[in-house]
């Protein structure tokens, strides 16, 4: 294990969890895998190493949890294995206490359906 991780992270990537920019509504990608401290997004952009977004995480029909609104701090961005699509490691970075509850929520219930 990557020692620089805190946290586990799920893979959420079969789930097809939507992320999108919170200020335009624009889709970025799916995430690859999540945690309460970040995520592997999956996107067509080439994001720029240590930039800040304010991105809304979409959960899936099914759950009771609801969109999960929180800002991020890209720490890396590296072209994925198809063409076109690119590969970005994300930090939370602001999260409100409420949406960290729902965040831990959609955790508990991708870990129980992977």
């Amino acid at each position: 294990m990557d020692d620089r991780r805190k946290n586990n992270r799920i893979d959420a990537y079969a789930v097809g969890l939507q992320v999108s920019n919170s200020i335009d509504d624009e889709p970025l990608g799916i995430i690859g895998n999540l945690s309460a401290g970040g995520m592997m997004l999956i996107t067509r952009r080439q994001l720029q190493a240590n930039g800040i977004l304010q991105l809304r995480i979409n959960p899936p029909k099914g759950t009771d949890v609801q969109a999960i609104p929180i800002g991020a701090k890209i720490l890396w961005c590296t072209p994925a294995n198809s063409p076109d699509e690119f590969w970005a490691g994300l930090e939370t970075i602001d999260i409100a206490d409420a949406d960290q509850q729902s965040l831990e929520r959609l955790l508990d219930h991708l870990a129980a359906h992977a």
